[in-house]
């Protein structure tokens, strides 16, 4: 008799083979072609450094100042989607559409460590990893398209299960006696020593 192919609490999860999908983020404070250039070559160098492992599907950069799509086109840069404010935005919701960010060093972020610091703490509450071309890869990032698999899963089953909505007397408080928090749970029947 053969082991079955996977668990129902973990099925299809171990045969995931996606590529690990980043959002790069660059900055500039110029907004010169120069300038344009060298941003150009970070997300290159982000692009070449992660390409066997990661693959760049979303785009955020800062410049100091609007630039025209055209100039930005004509700098070899793909489509912004915004900067760090839109890229923090991104973070909170269900799928934002990638499961790591790359940038090319930590001076990227910000130049004030504080901020840097800051902002790996707001992508690490969310469970999305800063990683930099300038410093080693990290194995554990392997794991980023199974997590982000079980994470699907497991949303999807809660979401089709009834425990947390208002229908189950456990969790939504309805009846029984309170315990707290405006929380009430059902009444239960204590057997004595004498029954």
């Amino acid at each position: 008799m053969s082991a079955p192919a996977a668990t129902t609490a973990t099925e299809g999860i171990g045969a995931v083979s996606e590529p690990i999908r980043a959002a790069f983020y660059g900055r500039k404070n110029r907004t010169d072609t120069i300038a344009l250039r060298l941003l150009r070559q970070q997300y290159q160098l982000c692009e070449q450094t992660f390409r066997p492992r990661v693959v760049i599907t979303h785009c955020f950069y800062d410049l100091p100042a609007d630039v025209d799509p055209v100039m930005l086109h004509d700098a070899g840069l793909p489509r912004r989607e915004g900067g760090w404010r839109e890229l923090a935005a991104t973070l909170s919701t269900p799928e934002p559409g990638y499961d790591l960010i790359v940038c090319e060093k930590a001076e990227r972020l910000s130049r004030d460590p504080f901020e840097i610091l800051a902002r790996e703490r707001l992508a690490a509450q969310h469970c999305v990893p800063i990683i930099y071309a300038t410093e080693p890869w990290d194995p554990v990032l392997e794991m980023l398209p199974q997590a982000r698999a079980l994470t699907a899963l497991i949303r999807r089953r809660v979401q089709g299960s009834g425990y947390f909505t208002i229908e189950n007397p456990y969790m939504g408080g309805q009846g029984g006696v309170d315990v707290g928090r405006g929380i009430r749970a059902p009444r239960r029947r204590h057997r004595t020593s004498g029954s």
